[in-house]
């Protein structure tokens, strides 16, 4: 009769296992704070000219449009798309200006192709002023604090949706399942 007494004590303790395992789970589902998007777009800032934000963190996103080696630092020029939930770059979605993302040291060219996804995170610099085409352009300038390259593979599983997912599971006690996830 002992170890009945103890069974009471055994399901608070599975009860609480489970609650811990819930609470990690959704903890590993939520994204990074970094990659989160600005509220500020480069277009907006490009035409107010905001001295203000000089200093302040933003983090920006979009195609490689244009990258140059300087001698101890590296520029990257940016075509700005909304960034989702992942913080990658939507570029179905209307284009958000230009920007500049000046990294220190060298980045190698071949890895950062004109079409290249890339998130950027950092203060803002300023202002420098360029030209598009024959049109004068202002960029805004990021200091390229964290650079996130978005693979082939993450792009194309961001434009197939909905994403369908097949699990098989065993248990012990000879118990199976099948599932079926889709995801939007």
């Amino acid at each position: 009769m002992v170890g009945l007494s103890r069974l009471p004590l055994l399901v608070v303790n599975m009860r609480h296992v489970g609650l811990s395992l819930i609470l990690l789970l959704l903890a590993a589902c939520s994204t990074s704070g970094s990659l989160q998007p600005s509220g500020v777009t480069p277009a907006q800032l490009s035409l107010s000219g905001d001295a203000s934000v000089k200093g302040k963190n933003f983090t920006w996103g979009g195609s490689v449009v244009s990258i140059k080696n300087l001698k101890d630092h590296t520029l990257v020029e940016v075509m700005a798309y909304p960034l989702d939930s992942k913080g990658m770059p939507d570029t179905g979605a209307g284009s958000q200006g230009r920007f500049l993302a000046d990294r220190a040291g060298f980045l190698e060219p071949a890895e950062y192709p004109g079409g290249q996804l890339i998130t950027v995170t950092g203060p803002m610099l300023g202002y420098t002023d360029g030209k598009v085409g024959e049109a004068d352009y202002r960029y805004p300038a990021l200091q390229a604090v964290q650079i996130k390259r978005w693979s082939e593979a993450e792009s194309y599983r961001r434009r197939v949706k909905p994403n369908v997912n097949l699990g098989i599971g065993f248990g012990s006690g000879g118990y199976s399942n099948i599932g079926i996830g889709i995801g939007f």
